[in-house]
């Protein structure tokens, strides 16, 4: 059973509860880049890519960056979640039921495949080492972080029993950790796994959430979406809230991703739209990819 990106957390969440006994607003009119399938072509290794994972069409679409001409989709999985990628290009899509696929900027078919375990939904490439960090919504029987050394071979597990689960993450520019997590007693907190580190450190953002959305270091402070509000916090390295973006239209944005002065916000929603907004000055999208069913995350592979 697949559940749309809204509701599935919960869902995945309370399917592993129940074994130990557990009891929005529109985005903004879509004006299309381009055609869709007509358009579609062979990747090529010389330009941009952005990936974005639809739940809905449970595949990854491939389009060029930053026009926006769809080029191919991703087949294959079993319940597509978390999009992120590395400095080489390589693009790792997170999938529910297992496993996590790497595809090399521009391929058609994973290189490699890493197993996990719970219910996996988000991830992060560490800029200075190049370990793949993974997020869990069955945290508490799970672990809360999965590494993987070199994105490649079995993942480290990182366990702290006061964390239910973990949403999404990022890595900062020196390889430290952050999250956004569910604590014991339902709070949004935002979580640091520092490099080289064992232990969690948490943080309180000091803001209500209607649920917690993507994290993703903007070069200057960790963006925290908050999925159903439409705006993105920027917040220090101790989670205090240095700016509130607002994103117009922008409140089924989920996992967004930050290209420089641009922030792509696949909207949760059907019929499904990724608009393009300025960041971090947010208000009104400037464009818009349509054609979607259900989109989830977003990633950026740069040309090689």
């Amino acid at each position: 059973m697949r559940t749309p990106s809204y509701w599935r957390p919960w869902f995945g969440i309370c399917t592993v509860l129940l074994l130990a006994g557990c009891g929005a607003g529109a985005a903004p009119p879509a004006v299309p880049l381009t055609s869709t399938a007509a358009a579609m072509q062979p990747a090529t290794k010389a330009q941009n890519l952005l990936y974005i994972s639809d739940l809905g069409a449970n595949d990854v679409a491939v389009y060029t960056y930053p026009k926006g001409t769809l080029l191919q989709k991703l087949t294959g999985f079993g319940s597509v979640a978390g999009l992120c990628s590395n400095r080489g290009g390589d693009v790792f899509v997170v999938d529910e039921a297992g496993p996590l696929d790497v595809y090399a900027h521009g391929g058609s078919t994973p290189f490699r495949q890493l197993t996990t375990s719970g219910a996996p939904y988000g991830c992060s490439v560490d800029p200075t080492t190049g370990d793949l960090a993974l997020t869990q919504l069955s945290a508490y029987e799970y672990g809360a972080m999965a590494v993987y050394p070199k994105a490649n071979g079995k993942p480290r597990f990182y366990v702290d029993k006061t964390i239910d689960a973990t949403w999404f993450c990022g890595y900062d520019g020196s390889g430290n950790l952050f999250a956004d997590a569910w604590d014991r007693y339902g709070n949004v907190i935002l979580v640091e796994l520092p490099k080289g580190g064992k232990t969690f450190r948490k943080y309180k953002l000091g803001k209500s959430f209607n649920q917690a959305g993507g994290v993703q270091w903007d070069g200057r402070y960790i963006a925290v979406g908050n999925f159903g509000d439409g705006v993105i916090y920027r917040t220090n390295e101790s989670g205090h809230v240095m700016q509130t973006v607002t994103l117009k239209g922008g409140s089924n944005v989920e996992q967004f991703w930050i290209a420089g002065s641009t922030l792509i916000g696949p909207a949760a929603q059907s019929p499904g739209v990724a608009p393009f907004w300025h960041y971090p000055g947010g208000g009104s999208a400037y464009n818009t990819i349509s054609g979607l069913t259900w989109p989830f995350g977003a990633t950026l592979s740069t040309a090689r």
